[in-house]
């Protein structure tokens, strides 16, 4: 094996792609180790989209290709472990730009992989032992220093791998789980793919044989680790174009209330960009309190609870477990069409029964979904006043599962309800909160007369729009239109506008009837519309 002296901008984006190959070919295996910061499954399969993006990147001088790689990398980035990732890369960047210059000899790698190391230290809040921060920092504070880099690569890899191994003792988690820490893994399989490249392997997809993992157990059982193990339910992830007019001093200000409302803190900024990954509890409020930076780029909010909830049903199938544990909560709410359903389980729901007004799900249906997630308390949102009491009569049916009915009418009580859960409190607060939290939603509705009638003074023709107030008849018209404006005329001092869309709704209608909402109500109000593709009614609408 031949001396390499130096390394220019090609072969340092050739070094990537190998990495990012090896990388992509252990993926599943990286996921598999996932128990920390959550246990969600995804540093893999975040760390692989992170650094993949520089596969489009045309050769240039060392410091150019280093510079657009890290920026590629940095918008790129996705969860923890990724922005952790780009950070590394970006500070290697920084060495080369200063240094200058079409190439890198081997003490400028390993002064460019230390200020990485760094780098990727300084953005996170509360740095841990035996992580991925772990493995970067010793591996490239370790080795001696040589003329020949892919020497030096070799020796990176030796040290990861050596430090990966340890990373159990450093961290319970890991160690209760029987695994290494998986963004350390990750980070020595790109080590691998990139010493590998420097050996003159050829290194893609098919030819990146994994090497044979350090760790206890190959992969972690997450059907070990509840709800009680994620402390904070919601992963945000935003990357905003820097407005010239922000300062420093105001982006650090934010610091005090990302460290007061979550944890996972990573934050970088550059004079372009901002990028922020946290886990909490306030997704929303968050994307509210950056938005002065600039504008907003790209934003992703994710169920941590859904995403390991996902983990645990797949582990206990494919281990075809006799006997399941048992979780402390089960939510299970009952809607009609497919966004209604994608919105309760993305809001923490554990299972959606379909069914809504004049589909009415059986007693027995109910039971067979609780049955099917295991748990002590099992909290139903009926959402519709005629599936109470099937609901009620699952408690004498699981005589091992405590049953809490949340009587919610309407889809919007179900979700107010339902955001108004915390895993944290016992059975008795989250039924109070929860009924609580229903009783500041009005839901209005908006559907056709089947035909002629005269309810309550009010008359009404076949086909026209009849507009219902918490389930009673208040307004009728012969638009669409007139109808929303009508029944929405009628309130004051909304704060929170909910549209939600059904599946006779179309798409030009809704946007017309959507804008009309915000046009009765006011600036002040916000308007928000989901797309429920529910049935009878093309426009369920939440007032809070």
């Amino acid at each position: 094996m031949s001396t390499v002296a130096n390394i220019n901008g090609a072969l340092y984006l050739e070094m990537l792609r190998g990495g990012a190959a090896v990388l992509e070919c252990n993926r599943d295996a990286v996921n598999s180790l996932n128990v920390f910061p959550v246990p969600d499954g995804d540093t893999g399969t975040n760390m692989s989209m992170t650094i993949n993006s520089i596969s489009s990147i045309a050769p240039a001088p060392l410091a150019d290709a280093a510079t657009s790689a890290a920026k590629a990398m940095m918008r790129a980035a996705r969860g923890n472990s990724g922005v952790i990732l780009s950070l590394f890369f970006r500070g290697v960047a920084r060495v080369f730009s200063s240094a200058g210059g079409d190439s890198a000899d081997a003490p400028l790698v390993l002064d460019a992989f230390r200020e990485g190391a760094k780098s990727a230290a300084a953005a996170v809040a509360n740095p841990v032992e035996g992580t991925i921060l772990t493995v970067m920092r010793e591996c490239c504070a370790s080795v001696a220093e040589t003329d020949d880099i892919s020497a030096l690569f070799d020796a990176f890899f030796s040290e990861a791998e050596r430090i990966l191994a340890k990373t159990p003792e450093m961290l319970p988690v890991l160690r209760r789980a029987k695994v290494v820490d998986s963004g350390g893994y990750g980070f020595v399989r790109i080590l691998d793919g990139m010493r590998r490249v420097l050996r003159g392997e050829a290194v893609d997809g098919t030819a990146a044989p994994q090497s044979a993992p350090v760790t206890v157990n190959a992969s972690a059982d997450f059907s070990e680790f509840g709800d009680e193990d994620i402390t904070f339910g919601w992963e945000t992830l935003c990357l905003l174009d820097r407005s010239p007019s922000v300062t420093d001093d105001q982006i650090e200000a934010l610091r005090a209330y990302f460290a007061e409302v979550g944890d996972s803190l990573v934050m970088t900024y550059d004079e372009e960009i901002f990028k922020l990954h946290i886990h909490s509890d306030v997704p929303v409020e968050i994307l509210e309190k950056v938005a002065f930076i600039g504008a907003i780029r790209d934003a992703r909010i994710e169920n941590l609870r859904l995403q390991h909830q996902e983990l645990s049903d797949a582990e206990r199938e494919s281990h075809k477990l006799e006997s399941e544990p048992r979780k402390r909560y089960g939510i299970f709410a009952v809607a009609s069409g497919d966004g209604m359903s994608d919105l309760f389980c993305e809001l923490g729901a554990d299972a959606v029964i379909s069914g809504g007004q004049s589909m009415n799900p059986s007693t027995d249906d109910i039971v067979r979904a609780i049955d099917s997630v295991p748990c002590e308390v099992a909290i139903i949102l009926p959402n519709n006043k005629n599936i109470v009491l099937a609901a009620q009569q699952t408690a004498a049916i699981l005589e091992d599962t405590r049953v809490i009915v949340i009587e919610s009418h309407t889809v919007p009580e179900g979700v107010s309800a339902l955001m108004a859960f915390n895993s944290a409190r016992s059975p008795e607060e989250n039924e109070t909160c929860m009924n609580e939290a229903m009783g500041g939603v009005t839901t209005l509705s908006v559907t056709r007369a089947v035909r002629d009638a005269d309810i309550d003074g009010l008359a009404v023709k076949k086909r026209q729009y009849i507009g219902l107030v918490g389930g009673q008849l208040k307004f009728a018209a012969d638009t669409v239109f007139d109808c929303v404006r009508d029944m929405l005329s009628a309130f004051h001092d909304v704060e929170l506008c909910t549209v939600y869309v059904g599946e006779d709704a179309k798409n030009s209608e809704a946007e017309s009837v959507i804008a009309l909402a915000g046009e009765v109500l006011g600036s002040d109000c916000e308007i928000v519309s989901v797309r429920g593709e529910q049935p009878v009614y093309p426009y369920i609408i939440s007032l809070e």
